[in-house]
């Protein structure tokens, strides 16, 4: 019987398995006699709480050929084949394991009944949700919008175990094929657009006569609040274009908007939520936490959308979670993040930039010289996406997922 060692293990996980459970064996890898290695029954053993857990036989599907032609398929693929995922290495003995995994079976497959491992049968990933996450980011919007807004030690722990990994996790750049990190140094010398709303009849004048004390952050004073800011907290939002930075304004036809461009002082140091969203972290599936980990991941993508959504007007209490959230990410973050981008509201692909001021308060942008400039709205282009509705006895859930429960 085939047999691997603990030295010849890749998964960082299952290796410490082997070198802690295994026995002497003549490893097939290295061809050398190991104190401590794992036959095919041995991974078996390891192996099917995993395999049943994160996989499911496929379902037959009706296929259709050129020819008008159809045919039933199983979909998935067979069970060595994905064990090559699960083991992280391909051992070219897989369909011994596959048979061991059978013989452990307490069925009797030579009276026609049938286990859930068999050479013939095609398998699927199991679906993963991540609802945990969702309902406890929903409850402490509600947490931090009813009962306990200061000193919330939930929001606290949520945030340090959702961004735990962060300033190192991954995004794979297709345009340069390249893995680039999530949190980034924004360069030195960085273009952002800030726009205002001109709505009475002198503020043209006021703003072209000084552009950013007029288009700039507001004073502490009279800062309102907003996505990633609480009443009385500046914090500079801007835009990577024009067109983006005059949309998120909202701006009604025929209004009259400012636009200033800024660059950025110094470098800083920035976590981008549209690379967070399709960001990649190694798993194992032999880590204890593995199931909790793809939970996280698949909530990372999701948060992009919850962030990024619009707040209907009279509804800026929505907004509490996202200012919890900047606030630890300026404050109680180890390495302080000086500014988020995430996806834009207002416009497709386009791109916000939000950036906190240092301890003294300033920010670290200077307005360019010449570049505020004026545009009148003249149209308003609307999408609209379906939204599915669920209604239990106690709420209501809107969502954009069909899988979403």
């Amino acid at each position: 019987m085939a047999a691997i060692c603990w030295r010849c293990v890749e998964d960082e996980y299952l290796k410490e398995i082997v070198r802690t459970k295994g026995r002497t064996d003549l490893c097939s890898e290295c061809q050398s006699d190991a104190e401590n290695a794992f036959t095919a029954d041995d991974l078996a053993e390891v192996l099917d709480p995993i395999i049943r857990e994160n996989f499911n036989l496929g379902e037959d599907v009706k296929r259709f050929g050129e020819d008008d032609s159809e045919w039933w398929e199983q979909e998935g693929d067979p069970m060595s084949d994905h064990l090559q995922e699960v083991i992280g290495q391909y051992l070219g003995w897989e369909d011994e394991i596959v048979d061991a995994l059978m013989d452990s079976e307490e069925v009797d497959r030579r009276d026609g009944e049938e286990g859930f491992y068999d050479r013939t049968q095609n398998y699927v990933p199991t679906p993963v949700r991540a609802h945990e996450l969702q309902m406890e980011w929903d409850d402490l919007s509600e947490d931090l919008k009813h009962r306990n807004r200061f000193f919330n030690l939930s929001a606290s722990n949520f945030f340090l175990r959702l961004f735990e990994d962060v300033e190192t996790r991954r995004w794979w750049n297709s345009e340069v094929r390249k893995n680039e990190h999530v949190v980034y140094e924004m360069p030195q010398d960085t273009e952002l657009f800030r726009a205002r709303i001109c709505d009475f009849s002198n503020a043209v004048t006021e703003t072209f006569r000084e552009p950013l004390k007029n288009v700039g952050p507001p004073p502490t004073e009279l800062a309102r609040a907003g996505r990633m800011n609480a009443d009385g907290v500046a914090v500079f939002y801007a835009a990577l274009d024009l067109e983006t930075c005059l949309a998120e304004t909202r701006p009604a036809l025929a209004n009259e908007v400012a636009v200033i461009s800024v660059k950025t002082t110094e470098p800083l140091h920035i976590l981008d939520f549209v690379r967070l969203g399709d960001s990649n972290k190694s798993l194992s599936y032999f880590q204890p936490d593995f199931d909790q980990q793809v939970q996280r991941g698949l909530f990372l993508r999701r948060l992009q959308r919850l962030i990024s959504q619009p707040i209907i007007p009279g509804r800026e209490s929505e907004y509490l979670i996202t200012q919890t959230m900047a606030e630890y990410l300026r404050s109680v973050h180890t390495p302080p993040c000086r500014g988020v981008v995430f996806q834009a509201a207002q416009r497709l692909n386009g791109i916000n930039v939000v950036l906190f001021p240092d301890w003294k308060g300033e920010f670290p942008v200077q307005y360019v010289d010449g570049s505020i400039a004026l545009y009148s709205i003249d149209s308003i282009d609307y999408k609209h996406r379906k939204r599915y509705v669920q209604i239990d006895d106690s709420e209501t859930w809107m969502h954009e997922d069909l899988d979403y429960d």
